[in-house]
C-alpha cells in the first residue's frame, strides 16, 4: 500500500510540474493563454490527490505514528483552489476558441493561485 501512495505522490508532483511549468513556459509569450498541459496537470494533480487521502486512511490504521491523517481543513482549501483552477481554466479554454488572442487575466490567475498551492502545501 505504501508502493502505491508513493506512485501517486510522484504523480501528484507531475501534475503539479505541468500546470506550473506550462505558465512559467509562457511568461514571455505575447499572447498567454492556459494550455492543454496546465488543464492536464491540474486534472493529474485533482485525481492523485484525491487518491492520496484515500489511501491515507488505510496507512493510518496499519501504522498511525508512520502514517498520520492529513488536516482536512487543508486538503478542503487545496481541493477548492485546485477546482477553481480548472473551473477557470476551462472556461477560458472556450472563450479563446473564438478568438487566436491568449487570455492573459485567466492566464495569471490560475499561475496565481497554483503557487498559493505550492504555498499552502509547504508552509500550511
Amino acid at each position: 500500500m505504501e508502493a502505491v501512495s508513493n506512485i501517486f505522490l510522484v504523480l501528484h508532483f507531475v501534475g503539479l510540474a505541468a500546470l506550473f511549468g506550462g505558465f512559467l513556459a509562457q511568461m514571455s509569450a505575447k499572447a498567454k493563454s492556459i494550455t492543454n498541459g496546465m488543464l492536464h496537470g491540474a486534472l493529474l494533480s485533482l485525481v492523485a490527490g484525491v487518491v492520496l487521502v484515500g489511501l491515507r486512511y488505510p496507512l493510518n490504521d496499519q501504522d498511525a505514528t508512520a502514517y498520520p491523517l492529513y488536516d482536512n481543513s487543508k486538503i478542503s482549501v487545496k481541493l477548492l483552489i485546485l477546482l477553481v483552477i480548472l473551473i477557470l481554466g476551462y472556461t477560458s479554454k472556450k472563450r479563446s476558441k473564438s478568438s487566436d488572442q491568449g487570455d492573459t487575466a485567466a492566464w495569471a490567475t490560475v499561475g496565481l493561485l497554483t503557487f498559493t498551492n505550492i504555498v499552502i502545501s509547504v508552509f500550511w
